[in-house]
């Protein structure tokens, strides 16, 4: 997920801690990306330890533009916007790892699970949506239109942000990517100025509204719709 901006991958780096090592290689799109070079330095950390964990964007892509995800086959398949779908990237580098080193390895694609596990996210994340929730009705109740509501930081410390409003078309079909030089010079990890930006975000703990063991989710649809107006 990301495409051609790494900010989640980067994330990654969040995990390293007391209890836990965190990833040994961080691959983002923001810097082309080598598979020799990578498979050499798989080769020299598995000299040193047992299992190597190495994080990877799907919109990594070599020197010469091309991605890696084209390597493998059904690259051909395009969203809206004309571009590649992208996926198997992992899936890839894992063989490329397996047949030149002839170690085990695993790819996790995280893909629509990341979407998904609303019961992972953090406080400051739900707080935020339910604030560019609240703005967007606002903006629409004003009567704007073609607009997009967005996520500004007034602080760092202590993290404060609000909302601010845009014309879509500035936003739409455009990237916000890493700056470079939150990422090291090797490429393959990014800098403690990254993290310090990033690890606000990640701050509290949801609670979700739970039912029979489940989270229990808001159920929208044209049905939903259909009754309400029948109601009016």
């Amino acid at each position: 997920m990301g495409r051609n901006a790494g900010w989640l991958t980067g994330a990654s780096a969040l995990s390293a801690g007391e209890d836990c090592d965190g990833p040994d290689l961080i691959y983002v799109p923001e810097v082309p990306f080598d598979v020799a070079s990578f498979t050499d330095k798989i080769r020299k950390l598995l000299e040193e330890k047992d299992v190597v964990v190495a994080c990877v964007s799907e919109g990594i892509r070599t020197k010469e533009g091309k991605y890696i995800c084209e390597f493998t086959s059904g690259s051909d398949s395009k969203d809206a916007f004309g571009h590649i779908q992208m996926t198997g990237t992992a899936a890839y580098l894992a063989e490329v790892i397996h047949q030149e080193l002839g170690c085990k390895t695993r790819a996790v694609e995280f893909s629509t699970l990341q979407r998904s596990a609303a019961h992972l996210a953090s406080k400051v994340d739900v707080d935020e949506a339910f604030m560019v929730g609240g703005a967007t009705v606002k903006a629409a109740d004003e009567g704007s239109t073609g607009v997009m509501v967005v996520i500004d930081r007034v602080s760092d410390d202590p993290y404060q942000s609000a909302t601010g409003v845009y014309d879509v078309h500035r936003i739409a079909n455009d990237e916000k990517v890493i700056p470079r030089k939150w990422i090291n010079k090797e490429g393959d990890y990014v800098t403690e100025e990254f993290i310090n930006y990033a690890r606000p975000l990640i701050q509290g703990h949801y609670n979700p509204t739970m039912v029979d063991g489940l989270p229990r989710h808001l159920s929208m649809n044209v049905r939903n719709y259909e009754w309400l107006n029948r109601k009016k």
